[in-house]
């Protein structure tokens, strides 16, 4: 009686992860962005990668669950990416929250970007940097949301 109900929650699982919505993006080594995720217990964060075409209209490309301390993962050069990180935190008393957090970057070829992100004591932080293996050189990024893409008018 027990196998039969392994097998029907089994199911249950993969047929919840299908519903979801959420794609998994290729992780790897190799790739053009490492993540470093340090977080609270009880905290989980996952990341969104969006492209981003000329007329500031997002699609999305998939989720990297940042369930480890870090991963890498390749953006295409040239290509402007939206990215999102959402932080989800639950306890007993106060219940569950879902807090999200963006930043537009367009690698440029070659160079390679890493993203800390960090969640302690309540407050989320995102930090972007750029560098050229060839040069050495490494600087920060400013963090620009999504309206940093559209025109003014």
């Amino acid at each position: 009686m027990k196998q039969p109900l392994r097998r029907l929650a089994a199911w249950l699982v993969v047929l919840g992860a299908g519903c979801s919505g959420l794609t998994t993006y290729p992780t790897g080594p190799g790739g053009n962005l490492a993540v470093q995720a340090q977080m609270d217990g009880g905290v989980r964060a996952a990341l969104h990668i969006h492209r981003v075409d000329a007329q500031c209209r997002t699609e999305y490309q998939g989720t990297v669950p940042l369930d480890r301390p870090s991963v890498a993962l390749g953006l295409p050069a040239g290509q402007t990416s939206y990215l999102v990180v959402t932080f989800d935190t639950s306890s007993f008393l106060g219940g569950s929250r879902s807090t999200s957090v963006g930043a537009l970057v367009t690698p440029r070829a070659g160079d390679r970007y890493d993203l800390a992100v960090r969640y302690r004591d309540s407050i989320y932080d995102l930090a972007l940097s750029e560098s050229d293996p060839r040069s050495r050189q490494r600087r920060a990024l400013p963090r620009l949301d999504l309206d940093a893409c559209r025109p003014r008018g």
